[in-house]
């Protein structure tokens, strides 16, 4: 009878020191903030806003180029001469200076932008994650791409998402 006494405390011991452990264990979860950046609502409204903010821009652009083009095969072509061609060469170098001059102004102009949206939503993706961890007493939460293996089970990429997209819906 002591015998399986001991063995019951043992056993109850042994039972309470895993658990005592397993609660002590970090709780460890993953995102993978590219499907995230992609997949939220607020990322493709902000894609939309951005091509139709610069897109006049990106036209003007197209169009300084198609003009171009085509004086550059009428030079190409040997028709003009004299002063025709001199005129020509001008207008060409013009355009492509306009062109250089208006390209990286569009470039910066939309880098800046974007790096602002990328702030915007990264702020947005941050509270989601941090309430998300609160909620379920995360201790750790790392970006996907940084880890090597981890199971399904502790990718929260899809919670995050959803609560994004719910911020989106208020």
């Amino acid at each position: 009878m002591l015998k399986r006494n001991l063995s019951a405390a043992a056993a109850a011991l042994l039972l309470s020191v895993g658990a005592a452990q397993a609660a002590d264990a970090p709780t460890i979860a993953v995102i993978n903030v590219p499907l995230i950046m992609h997949e939220i609502p607020q990322a493709k409204e902000s894609q939309a806003a951005m091509a139709k903010e610069f897109g006049p821009r990106q036209q003007e652009l197209q169009t300084l180029d198609q003009e171009g083009q085509k004086l550059s095969q009428e030079l190409q072509s040997g028709k003009l001469t004299g002063q025709a061609l001199t005129d020509a060469q001008r207008h060409l170098a013009q355009l492509q200076s306009d062109f250089n001059l208006k390209g990286r102004a569009l470039q910066e102009d939309a880098n800046r932008r974007g790096r602002e949206e990328q702030v915007k939503l990264g702020g947005l993706v941050q509270q989601a994650v941090d309430a998300i961890a609160k909620e379920r007493g995360l201790q750790l939460v790392l970006k996907g791409e940084s880890v090597a293996y981890a199971v399904k089970a502790v990718d929260i990429s899809q919670d995050v998402i959803d609560r994004v997209a719910a911020q989106h819906k208020k």
